[in-house]
């Protein structure tokens, strides 16, 4: 596979799908300091609510795990300035398996992230390549930013 917008494409769909699987609330394409200096895009941003004992609490929000998702389908596509931003409670790297070990030879793995995700070799899940946790992977937004960021990205698509 060599076509990069069907690359990203492909990935797209399996973060899609882990999403539907684990998360309550997600969306593509959520913006961050919209219309600023250093706006920035992410490309994927699932939110769970914590809910112990599957009960909604007054702090399930602010308790709940925001989860940053970044596609790079190509090492031009990971080196062009654009995303790589992980702000969430979890960030995760999405990418080919090749791109991946690509990274972890030429010492690139971005350091704030849990881990780089890659597509199984059915290309039907996704699985982690690399666990690379470190302690610069934390939320780095309020969760009423980052909820606030997702009802906009739906808004833009789906009310204007």
């Amino acid at each position: 596979m060599s076509d990069r917008p069907e690359i990203t494409g492909k990935l797209s769909g399996l973060i899609e799908k882990k999403l539907r699987n684990n998360h309550m609330y997600w969306s593509p394409e959520v913006n961050f300091d919209k219309n600023m200096q250093g706006e920035r895009r992410v490309d994927y941003v699932g939110f769970k609510p914590y809910t112990p004992g599957y009960v909604i609490e007054p702090a399930s929000v602010e308790l709940g795990t925001f989860v940053f998702y970044e596609v790079k389908s190509s090492m031009a596509d990971f080196e062009s300035g654009h995303g790589l931003t992980f702000y969430g409670d979890e960030n995760y790297l999405v990418c080919t398996t090749e791109l991946a070990e690509q990274l972890q030879a030429e010492l690139k793995i971005p350091r704030n992230i849990d881990a780089i995700l890659c597509p199984n070799k059915a290309w039907t899940g996704l699985c982690k390549k690399f666990d690379v946790k470190s302690q610069q992977s934390h939320r780095r937004r309020p969760a009423a930013e980052i909820l606030w960021a997702i009802i906009q990205s739906h808004g833009d698509r789906n009310f204007n």
